[in-house]
C-alpha cells in the first residue's frame, strides 16, 4: 500500500533522546568557546557539522552549496560565539544561523530555479536506505513516493520548506521551530499547514 508524503516525512524525521551527560558536555564545550577556546568549539563542530550538513541539502538540495553553507553556518557560530548566553539550546541557535543563511541564499536564486538532491554519500536523502525486510515492490513504490516528495518540495517557499525542516527532519516541537526562526507559534503552525496543502496539490492528492 502507498504511503502518504506525511508518512514518509515522519519515517525519515529524527528521533533525538534525551542524553543528559552529552548536553552537560555540550555546555561545557560551549562555555568554553565563548572564553576562547578554539578547542572547545571545534568540538561542537565535530558534533554538529553533519546535522547542519543534512539540513542544508535538504533546504537547498545541491551537495556542493550545502557544503559552502555549512562552512559559513560554523564561521558565523565562531565569529558570534560570545554573543550566546545560553539562554536557549545551543543547536536553537545554530538551527536559526543555519536557516537564516540557507533562506537568504534560497531567495537569491533565480525563479524557477531547481536542484536534483543526488548525492548518494549523505544520509540526508529522502530516498534513504529501507529495512531489509521490505519487498522489492514495497521498496520500488516507497522510493518513488519519496522521491516525489523530495522533488515538490523544491516548490514551497523557503519560510515553508524551513518549517518542514524543522518539524519532521530535526524534530522541533513547534515552539522550538518558533525560537529558531523567531515567529509567532500561530505563525509556524500556518506555514506549516500551508505547505502541507502545497505538497498534496503537487502529489496530486488534493483530495488526501
Amino acid at each position: 500500500m502507498e504511503e502518504s508524503f506525511e508518512s514518509v516525512l515522519l519515517t525519515n524525521s529524527r528521533i533525538k533522546p534525551v542524553d543528559a551527560p552529552d548536553q552537560i558536555q555540550e555546555i561545557a564545550w560551549v562555555a568554553a568557546s565563548r572564553g576562547g577556546d578554539t578547542l572547545a568549539f571545534n568540538r561542537l563542530v565535530l558534533k554538529w557539522e553533519r546535522p547542519i550538513y543534512n539540513l542544508a541539502l535538504r533546504m537547498l538540495q545541491d551537495p556542493e552549496e550545502a557544503a559552502e553553507s555549512t562552512q559559513e553556518v560554523f564561521l558565523s557560530a565562531f565569529k558570534n560565539i560570545g554573543r550566546f548566553r545560553q539562554e536557549a539550546r545551543f543547536s536553537t541557535w545554530l538551527y536559526r544561523i543555519a536557516m537564516n543563511q540557507c533562506i537568504s541564499r534560497l531567495r537569491r536564486r533565480p525563479a524557477e530555479t531547481h536542484y536534483s538532491l543526488d548525492d548518494s554519500r549523505s544520509d540526508a536523502s529522502i530516498g534513504s536506505r529501507l529495512p531489509a525486510s521490505e519487498s522489492h515492490e514495497g521498496a520500488f513504490l516507497l522510493e518513488e513516493t519519496r522521491n516525489r516528495v523530495r522533488l515538490a518540495l523544491e516548490h514551497l517557499p523557503p519560510e515553508q520548506r524551513a518549517v518542514l525542516e524543522l518539524k519532521f527532519f530535526q524534530d522541533l516541537t513547534f515552539e522550538e521551530i518558533a525560537s529558531v526562526i523567531q515567529v509567532p507559534l500561530s505563525t509556524v503552525k500556518s506555514r506549516l499547514y500551508a505547505a502541507l496543502e502545497i505538497l498534496k496539490v503537487r502529489l496530486g492528492r488534493a483530495s488526501v
